[in-house]
């Protein structure tokens, strides 16, 4: 059987001074990334839903959805850029960046456009 360290070789228990604890780094919050991530799919939301008004002969809600996911998506950018910056869930920040680029309705149009323009 193994004996029991003696008190004098036992690591003492210290507390930390106060300036330790206030110079240990704080994590980031990670919202704006998520937030840009989630207005990237409210996007892909709107531009689906767009195409599905578009497609019953709606084209005034249609209209509407479009405007929304164009609104969507440039927030989606917007907020992207800044937490790709500032460092506040940067993964989620380039996800929401790249799909607000993607699925922007004027963008997503004039792509498509050119693209069926090449077989023309």
């Amino acid at each position: 059987m193994e004996e029991p360290l003696p008190a004098t070789l036992e690591r003492p228990v210290v507390d930390p001074a106060p300036e330790q604890i206030a110079a240990t780094p704080h994590a980031r919050p990670r919202w704006p990334g998520i937030l840009s991530f989630v207005l990237a799919l409210l996007t892909v939301a709107g531009v689906a839903t767009g195409i599905a008004l578009a497609t019953s002969d709606l084209y005034l809600l249609a209209t509407y959805a479009a405007w929304g996911a164009i609104g969507a998506s440039i927030l989606a950018v917007l907020l992207g850029i800044v937490a790709g910056i500032g460092r506040f869930g940067r993964g989620w920040a380039v996800a929401g960046v790249v799909l607000g680029v993607i699925a922007n309705p004027v963008l997503l149009t004039t792509a498509l456009d050119r693209i069926g323009g090449l077989w023309a």
